[in-house]
């Protein structure tokens, strides 16, 4: 009887133990599947962040995308508007040109039936001048020419007086020296008309159309030569003769 008793008891003790084991693993098994499921959230979250940042990313490169379209396709319309007014800009220094180089011809061509006058054209910075056998120069302050200067004169004259339809510009210019007290003439502008007006009315003595005839005078600001030498004055001192504005009706009275 004690031993069936000593037996049922180990029985009894050996099953505890067993319940007792398995518990614990039960346990275990439970927070590890709590654990896995926690990880499992947090990847399906971080999973849903990374999509959200992914579809925010699209959408912005998207934007960005069809901005920079926008951009290229303004750029490239105003490329080809440019493009558009610089072949026109070109066009016209074409014609431009064109003009010119027939207005010089057609001078030269006036010019040339007087070869032995000394009288011909020159073509500098884009402006035609009449280039006498003589330059017309002055002493500082001046307005006097000398005789060889009004030789030269004489001959133009002439090509004007033998020419009515021809148009010319006289231009006075000085150095920057500015006017002494008492001086004859206020300043530079003064002494720059003057002296194209002395050159104008020795043309139109010797014979040229008062109507054929402009003055103009630029004072110092068109100098050719540096004011800081004596040289580069004396260059500056000058008269010169250009084909005036009027020209293009030369072209035209002859049709």
């Amino acid at each position: 009887m004690r031993l069936i008793v000593k037996l049922l008891i180990f029985t009894l003790a050996i099953g505890a133990l067993q319940s007792c084991v398995s518990k614990k693993k039960y346990d275990e098994l439970a927070a590890a599947k709590e654990a896995t499921d926690q990880a499992l959230a947090e990847t399906q979250a971080n999973l849903k962040t990374l999509e959200e940042e992914k579809a925010a990313l699209q959408e912005e490169f998207e934007a960005t995308k069809a901005e920079m379209e926008g951009k290229i396709s303004d750029m490239e319309g105003k490329m080809a508007n440019m493009e558009s007014q610089m072949s026109q800009v070109q066009e016209k220094l074409n014609m431009t040109e064109k003009e010119l180089n027939a207005i010089k011809e057609e001078i030269n061509g006036i010019f040339g039936a007087y070869a032995d006058s000394g009288l011909k054209m020159e073509e500098r910075d884009g402006n035609l001048y009449v280039v006498t056998s003589e330059a017309i120069t002055y002493n500082s302050g001046s307005t006097a020419l000398s005789a060889d200067e009004r030789g030269a004169l004489e001959e133009l004259a002439m090509t004007l007086k033998n020419n009515p339809k021809l148009q010319m510009m006289v231009v006075g210019h000085t150095d920057d020296e500015k006017m002494i007290e008492g001086a004859a003439y206020r300043d530079n502008w003064d002494l720059s008309v003057a002296r194209a007006s002395r050159v104008v009315r020795y043309l139109i003595s010797k014979g040229a159309n008062p109507d054929q005839l402009t003055i103009a005078g630029a004072g110092e600001y068109e100098p050719v030569g540096d004011n800081e030498t004596a040289e580069g004055r004396a260059e500056n001192r000058r008269t010169v003769i250009q084909p005036n504005a009027k020209l293009g009706g030369l072209m035209k009275t002859g049709n």
